[in-house]
């Protein structure tokens, strides 16, 4: 009797373990980004930092539960504009979104794009619109119309001109077709050239075949995505540093997740916004020297100072038009422009306009 007994209470403490084990569970996450990951070093970090660390602080808290991340990048599950309305969607649970894709969609994410021509350093642009995001309530809010939440969000290094033809004066892009994104296109009111909507994963191509001339973009995407081959002249005009992206997550798919999943991944979400501006902060120069390396044929210059003004200056005050478009949405676009000229002043930038100013 003492044996059946014994033996019906180690039985019980199997069923009890193998209860235990199937009440754990795994959750399956997508992340999606239309970009390719080395291309853009804060895109880059979420493969090499924000999945790894999520799995690992789920392992080291001893949680039952855990998740298995699938990862669909260079627009393999959505298209580089479709990021957004993809999680949205719940088509992926979590995205890379490029903001300045959505000058309609997320306006205020717009305002370091609205004025340009300020500083190339990647870390004081994102710290001035982080303070913006903690003290804006309508920063927010932008995402929860799109039932997203924003993680956190990041800025790429400063955008140059990559062209088939060379640049040494503003008068030479006369004429030209040039291919951009978003609110970048905006840059190109005044100086005579026509504006063409693109986007990077493009760029290569339209300009190969003479779609366009072309195209504004940062040094840090240019190795890998070899634009010097299709644009060999490669102009420093510096229009500067630019809050760009955001991580996005789901609503229901954060909300399915255990409490302490969820605190995770919130936490981790918050550390890969410094940890790409990190990545970005001399990505610009090491992204021109590989170039450099890589490209012999190709031409690198610098905008002259001068030459640099007359651009600024031929264009309209954007600025002050998109806070307007703003404002007449119900969106404080005066406040949030003039907030972030306050934040890029107080960090000893003097930008070539003073745009809310003038």
């Amino acid at each position: 009797m003492k044996h059946s007994i014994k033996t019906l209470a180690a039985a019980g403490v199997a069923l009890g373990l193998l209860a235990g084990v199937a009440d754990a569970r795994t959750y399956r996450l997508t992340i999606a980004a239309g970009q390719v990951p080395k291309a853009l070093p804060n895109l880059g970090m979420i493969p090499s930092f924000f999945v790894p660390e999520v799995e690992k602080r789920i392992k080291a808290a001893g949680l039952k539960d855990n998740v298995e991340f699938r990862q669909a990048y260079a627009g393999t599950l959505l298209k580089p504009r479709a990021v957004l309305l993809g999680v949205q969607d719940g088509i992926a649970d979590l995205g890379y979104e490029p903001t300045l894709f959505h000058p309609d969609k997320l306006p205020l994410e717009q305002v370091s794009f609205a004025a340009p021509f300020c500083t190339d350093n990647v870390l004081t642009i994102s710290k001035v619109m982080d303070k913006l995001h903690r003290e804006v309530p309508e920063m927010r809010a932008q995402y929860d119309k799109f039932n997203v939440i924003r993680l956190a969000g990041g800025s790429f290094d400063s955008y140059q001109l990559f062209t088939s033809f060379p640049v040494k004066q503003l008068s030479d892009i006369n004429g030209r077709k040039i291919g951009s994104t978003g609110a970048i296109l905006q840059w190109l009111r005044g100086v005579g050239v026509t504006s063409i909507d693109s986007n990077m994963m493009e760029y290569y191509n339209s300009t190969k075949t003479g779609v366009y001339d072309g195209f504004i973009i940062f040094h840090s995407a240019s190795p890998a995505m070899k634009y010097p081959e299709a644009a060999p002249y490669v102009t420093d005009v510096n229009f500067g540093a630019m809050y760009a992206a955001a991580l996005i997550a789901n609503k229901a798919s954060m909300a399915r997740l255990p409490k302490e999943i969820q605190k995770i991944i919130t936490e981790v979400g918050a550390e890969w916004g410094p940890q790409g501006d990190k990545a970005y902060a001399n990505a610009g120069s090491r992204g021109l020297a590989t170039s450099k390396e890589m490209f012999k044929s190709a031409n690198f210059s610098s905008f002259p100072d001068a030459e640099r003004a007359k651009w600024a200056k031929a264009m309209p005050n954007i600025a002050k038009e998109w806070a307007a478009r703003a404002d007449k949405d119900g969106l404080p676009g005066t406040k949030v422009l003039q907030a972030y000229m306050d934040g890029l002043r107080a960090e000893g930038v003097t930008c070539m306009r003073q745009w809310d100013k003038e």
